[in-house]
């Protein structure tokens, strides 16, 4: 009986070290072979299709960030990845611009699917950092791109909305996560004529989210037409490259946490519900 005991206490104890330390596998480099395209791509993939910018420097022997930019209500990725084009070019980004319907109401999960398969398309095609994908939209966009961040962080590293990221149909969709690992940064722009400040559900809403342990950053600018320009895409641009990097300083230097791992599990059940 006692042997018995041992056994299965060995058994357990073998079993929680599998789980904590022995990770999913993460996914695949580039599998693409022959020489990658560089440069702007209009790409007719679907009915939507989607645009795709490549620094001309690109070299598979090396990670790159991803950018992936969700355009306003009434536009198209093809115009929207115009205004991202300087600003990847001056840090060495590549950036991807889905064109997609904008939704009114109900559920966007098969938007999210197809945006998710197009992602790993270009993970399939490029060496990409997944340690910095960023996910970022202006207007309708940016309230899409807060929703996609807070219910795929295992997806991005970071988040960021020019507009009020808060309001919009899918505010009810909005779900946080526990482990500090999918608590992704936040950076939120907004114009002079239309202060979040003054909406109290919205900032109560972002102090809902800073309780939980995000790090949200609202940034107002001093004139409205500020975050319409490639400007406001220079400095998003500059706030991930540096969140990105202390983010992978501080989840890379932080020691084994028995309750943040659990966190990791209960986060997984969540999203997978």
């Amino acid at each position: 009986m006692h042997t018995d005991k041992i056994s299965v206490r060995a058994f357990f104890f073998i079993l929680t070290v599998f789980v904590l330390f022995c990770p999913l596998s993460p996914k695949g480099s580039a599998t693409f072979f022959g020489e990658a395209k560089t440069g702007l791509q209009n790409v007719a993939e679907d009915r939507y299709g989607y645009s795709l910018f490549v620094p001309q420097e690109y070299n598979p022997e090396q990670k790159w960030p991803l950018v992936i930019a969700l355009h306003d209500e009434d536009e198209r990725g093809e115009d929207y990845i115009q205004t991202w084009i300087d600003a990847a070019k001056a840090r060495g980004m590549i950036v991807f611009c889905p064109t997609y319907q904008v939704l009114q109401g109900g559920t966007p999960y098969e938007h999210d699917e197809r945006l998710m398969r197009l992602k790993e398309t270009i993970q399939s095609q490029y060496e990409i950092d997944s340690s910095r994908i960023l996910i970022v939209g202006f207007g309708t966009g940016g309230h899409y791109a807060f929703y996609l961040g807070l219910r795929y962080p295992k997806e991005f590293s970071a988040i960021a909305s020019i507009g009020d990221a808060v309001q919009g149909s899918f505010k009810k969709l909005f779900s946080f996560s526990y482990a500090e690992v999918n608590q992704l940064p936040v950076l939120i722009l907004v114009s002079e004529s239309g202060p979040i400040e003054k909406s109290g559900d919205t900032m109560a809403e972002l102090e809902l989210f800073r309780k939980k342990g995000y790090q949200i950053e609202v940034v107002e600018a001093e004139r409205a037409e500020e975050i319409k320009s490639p400007t406001a895409n220079s400095y998003i641009l500059e706030w991930f490259d540096q969140v990105s990097r202390e983010r992978g300083e501080r989840l890379e230097g932080r020691s084994w946490d028995v309750k943040q791992k659990f966190y990791e599990w209960v986060d997984q059940l969540l999203q997978n519900r």
